[in-house]
């Protein structure tokens, strides 16, 4: 088992409270912004609180992966070549009134060696993704989620 870290950096021109309110409503938003990535986001287990579980379940842009299960249950890369992976995302205000949102993975692999580059970026780039397409939608449309 390897433990590591890997982190990103996103700034968008979008005012932090309104990036932050459009994320917590992901689980109705993203399926409309970027289907061909995420075509559902259900809870099969809890109302959405602590304790709950939410699943991702994938369009056809993404072949190799059906879904995901947060919680760590089930899901990307857990189990085949992580043992456990833990997300911080952090999103501040900029000087020019805009969000500055940093992702990072912490993140304990099953084998003896850490995450290849290009698999770390890959799971931290898909969050970034979601706040990309939610970036886009709330400059597309002023008054959603003021």
């Amino acid at each position: 088992m390897v433990a590591g870290s890997h982190s990103q950096v996103s700034v968008a021109p979008v005012a932090p409270a309104r990036l932050w309110k459009a994320s917590v409503d992901t689980r109705n938003l993203i399926p409309k912004l970027i289907p061909d990535q995420v075509e559902s986001i259900v809870l099969p287990e809890g109302d959405g609180g602590v304790g709950s579980v939410t699943q991702l379940n994938f369009g056809p842009a993404l072949k190799d992966i059906k879904y995901v299960k947060h919680k760590g249950e089930q899901g990307r890369d857990i189990g085949t070549k992580l043992k456990s992976c833990n997300f911080e995302v952090k999103m501040e205000a900029t000087s020019e009134r805009g969000t500055k949102t940093t992702v990072k993975i912490d993140y304990d692999t099953l084998g003896d060696s850490p995450l290849s580059q290009e698999d770390a970026d890959n799971i931290v780039g898909g969050v970034l993704g979601q706040t990309k397409a939610i970036e886009g939608h709330l400059q597309a449309n002023p008054d959603a989620y003021a």
